[in-house]
């Protein structure tokens, strides 16, 4: 997902419904960042550990 789509997505309510956006504004504000590079270096976070957890929900797939 490009960071542009993320954003545009973030607006809708019934997207990632479980997540308090006030707890996710907050964390970029403790941090420092702007709300756009704390979407961008989680973004980039989940790219790179895109392949583990590929493969972590295989092995929990074929258990069942």
């Amino acid at each position: 997902m490009e960071l542009k789509s993320l954003k545009k997505k973030y607006k809708a309510k019934g997207f990632a419904a479980g997540c308090s956006r006030e707890v996710i504004a907050r964390g970029a504000e403790q941090l420092g960042w702007e709300l756009s590079k704390l979407l961008g270096m989680t973004l980039q976070a989940m790219a790179a550990s895109e392949d583990t957890i590929n493969a972590e929900m295989a092995a929990i797939e074929a258990q069942r």
